[in-house]
């Protein structure tokens, strides 16, 4: 069912689509709020209608991934592609605020079948001896379209206006579309997956359970995201403050760094989950990560933020892919939308409240507070994760025992 390698056509085509939709999304998401002052609102207004994605992207989750798991997942790829594109051209020529935060909501909408569909179809038409390496590749494509596409937006922007801006995002969601549309799994596989639709509908007829919304062994791997997740939200809101207060020029090296470890370090920790597990690379990625919370406590250099970048990229970036290929790994066919769906709700909740209470620790009691607080949430996920280790690995020996009993004679 899955090609033998990792850079199959298919897999290229998944990846290629995933760039043009973050690199429009990223071009998009950094000049709304400002667009909204533009036309009159506050910035409180700005900052809720800049949040509607992620909200309605949340509130949206756990249904869109019941939708995928029922109906073919190329198609809602192409709904998503249609939905992107049509809230840009919106977003440019919306006459209001109201209009504005109308299309964000359906922009919204389209991420969350996005990312329901996409890590998905990855599971299929690569196979799971490489799920970890595909993954790994997914995260580089949205790093470096985070890390790029801001700053383009910026220039454009300030060359152009923001209509030009919202068109050009518009116009690449458009050929996110046409590339959408293009995308084809193989007959067989279509078939297979097509049965496996029908046998869980039947299973799940007329009922409603809480697994029918929600992959429950998925739902580790989320927390131990968001928690893992938490310095990087915190820092991606807070970190130009926290240069302020404590008065280090060129903080935003931060980002830099940040991005480019994390391109550098996702494919190799997918390498090796995918060659010698899972638990070999996220113990140590963790542990680097708290030596970076820990270099954020004591920051008072650009050279302490250049290192706390270069060490939560490696550490942060590397874990999360990680967890993500972990989540939907042994996820059944019919399973894969739910699965990828409730590995997000994590760390969107993350990046939905980390600068709020990220923010409210900063004023309350300092920078170094809220940087304590990053390490000891790190701390969490690390100490979780040995507990499911522990706990699995007690498991299997029980059952090796149990084995060892019945075969005697």
């Amino acid at each position: 069912m899955h090609p033998g390698k990792l850079w199959n056509i298919r897999f290229v085509h998944l990846l290629l689509i995933e760039a043009v939709f973050q690199f429009a999304t990223y071009m998009m998401n950094p000049i709304i709020s400002s667009y909204v002052v533009f036309l009159g609102a506050s910035l409180a207004a700005a900052g809720f209608v800049a949040g509607l994605v992620a909200t309605s992207a949340l509130v949206m989750r756990p249904f869109t991934g019941w939708i995928a798991d029922r109906l073919s997942k190329t198609s809602l790829l192409v709904l998503a592609a249609a939905l992107f594109t049509a809230a840009s051209f919106g977003c440019a020529f919306a006459p209001d605020v109201w209009w504005i935060g109308l299309f964000r909501v359906l922009q919204g909408v389209a991420f969350a079948l996005r990312s329901a569909v996409v890590v998905s179809l990855v599971t299929v038409v690569v196979s799971h001896d490489f799920l970890g390496r595909a993954v790994g590749w997914v995260g580089v494509v949205t790093t470096a379209s985070c890390a790029i596409a801001p700053s383009v937006a910026a220039g454009i922007g300030a060359r152009v206006g923001y209509f030009d801006c919202f068109m050009i995002a518009g116009v690449l969601f458009a050929v996110g579309l046409v590339l959408a549309v293009l995308f084809k799994l193989p007959r067989d596989i279509r078939t297979n997956h097509r049965a496996m639709r029908e046998q869980g509908k039947r299973v799940g007829a007329h009922v409603f359970r809480l697994r029918d919304f929600v992959y429950v062994p998925a739902i580790p791997y989320s927390v131990m995201a968001a928690l893992s997740g938490v310095p990087h939200g915190i820092n991606v809101s807070l970190l130009l403050a926290v240069g302020d207060a404590r008065g280090i020029a060129g903080v935003s090296l931060y980002f830099t760094l940040y991005a480019l470890s994390a391109l550098v370090a996702r494919p190799l920790a997918g390498r090796l989950c995918d060659t010698k597990g899972f638990g070999i690379v996220v113990v140590p990625v963790l542990i680097i990560e708290l030596v970076g919370c820990a270099v954020l406590v004591a920051m008072h250099s650009v050279a302490a933020a250049a290192l706390a970048g270069v060490l939560v990229g490696i550490g942060q970036g590397s874990a999360y892919s990680a967890l993500q290929a972990e989540a939907v790994r042994n996820a059944e066919v019919q399973e894969l939308g739910r699965a990828s769906n409730t590995f997000y709700i994590g760390p969107d909740i993350n990046m939905g409240m980390s600068p709020f209470a990220g923010g409210f620790i900063m004023q309350t009691w300092g920078v170094a507070a809220m940087y304590i607080v990053c390490f000891g949430l790190v701390s969490v996920a690390l100490v979780l994760f040995l507990f499911m280790k522990r706990r699995s690995d007690s498991f299997s020996s029980r059952g090796t025992a149990s084995g060892t009993r019945e075969t005697r004679p």
